[in-house]
């Protein structure tokens, strides 16, 4: 039985495709785009759309973004040529949109955001078209977006350690990623999540300035962490994005399974259909092969630490929980083997981590059993 609520909607003109980074959105937006009379936009609240142009808007494609994505070469943005600012960027966009508001409640008002978003709702339909929304940046935003705009809205979860792990295979030194610096200022940004954030990074930081800025300073910060205040980082908002989203969705697809399952993609298909009125086809969805880095992350303990942290056991087992929940972090908590922490594996992060500074240290272990409170919103 598919999860989420996608038997009651009506069909509707509008779809949203929520998801984080490394979750296999960029493939189901490939496959919402290759249906006639669609307008897909391809990550709409991404900080960078502040300063295309008519040329830029064509430069970044699949085959050359380095980033393993279907799609060959059709360029990324292509559908947003619709809202292009002569003045550059695109209509009443604003880089602050990306993440200052990731975590907005339902009921907060911002109209700018909302202006943008009715402009390429209205540049879709005025051409005939259903406007579909496919971005890494809106989990936490889910609600707003749904009151605003109603719609249906599509929910993908993948395996969290396969997840970071594909952040982490990224890396070209040993330096964070992009998509992990992200983790680390919406971590920091949780309202009332000081404690927690101090606890998992070992520093607070007070989320002023540009987020250009802010990723400059969690990037000065930790640059040298360990890995497992990366994975710790993406966890927790992991956990906190996904509880926020799931209530608001029409229908969650474990991108796993849709990999594998021949029969579960035709009822993802079936049920898209029945909720929205299209139907993409995901019968070339292959499962990427585990990757066979081994970080020194003692999975098990990781995850542990941080719903404990974060006191997250009822809304994970309790009667309430979303089932999908703890399904994923099952091979977190028993089916992944720990990798192996020996010396010579600390030996290697020490190592990369004295390159040009001093190394990161963690929080005491008792910070911990200080710091276990639930956290929702933003600071921002």
């Amino acid at each position: 039985m598919l999860e989420g609520l996608w038997g009651l909607p009506s069909p509707t003109t509008t779809v949203f495709v929520h998801s984080g980074w490394r979750c296999s959105s960029t493939y189901v937006w490939h496959r919402f785009r290759a249906l006639a009379g669609v307008r897909a936009y391809y990550e709409p609240w991404h900080e960078q759309l502040a300063r295309v142009s008519a040329e830029t808007l064509r430069a970044e494609t699949p085959d050359n973004s380095g980033l393993r994505h279907p799609g060959g070469t059709e360029p990324y943005l292509k559908e947003f040529e619709v809202a292009l600012d002569p003045a550059g960027g695109l209509r009443n966009f604003d880089p602050s949109f990306a993440l200052d508001r990731f975590w907005i409640e339902p009921e907060a008002s911002d109209l700018a955001q909302q202006a943008y978003l009715e402009g390429l709702v209205e540049a879709a339909r005025t051409r005939g078209e259903t406007p579909i929304f496919a971005c890494c940046r809106t989990l936490g935003r889910a609600g707003w977006l749904r009151r605003r705009f109603g719609g249906f809205h599509v929910m993908l979860v993948r395996d969290p350690v396969q997840q970071w792990l594909s952040f982490y295979s990224l890396r070209r030194r040993p330096r964070p990623t992009y998509f992990e610096l992200c983790h680390y200022v919406l971590l920091s940004e949780m309202a009332g999540g000081d404690d927690l954030s101090h606890a998992l990074l070992g520093h607070r930081f007070d989320g002023a300035g540009t987020l250009e800025e802010r990723l400059a300073a969690v990037r000065g910060k930790l640059k040298r962490a360990p890995a497992s205040v990366s994975f710790q980082a993406f966890l927790a908002v992991w956990l906190r994005s996904y509880l926020k989203a799931l209530p608001e969705a029409d229908l969650v697809v474990d991108v796993d399974r849709l990999a594998r399952d021949q029969a579960y993609a035709r009822e993802v298909e079936a049920a898209i259909q029945a909720g929205c009125g299209l139907k993409p086809d995901f019968s070339d969805c292959r499962a990427p092969a585990p990757h066979g880095i081994v970080p020194p992350v003692q999975w098990r303990k990781a995850a542990r630490e941080v719903v404990d942290l974060m006191d997250l056991h009822e809304a994970i087992v309790g009667p309430q929980a979303p089932p999908i929940l703890f399904r994923k972090l099952a091979p977190a908590f028993a089916a992944v083997t720990p990798a192996p922490v020996g010396p010579i594996m600390k030996l290697g992060e020490a190592l990369g981590g004295l390159i040009g500074g001093e190394a990161v240290t963690r929080a005491p272990a008792k910070a911990y059993a200080a710091t276990a409170a639930r956290t929702d919103g933003s600071r921002r």
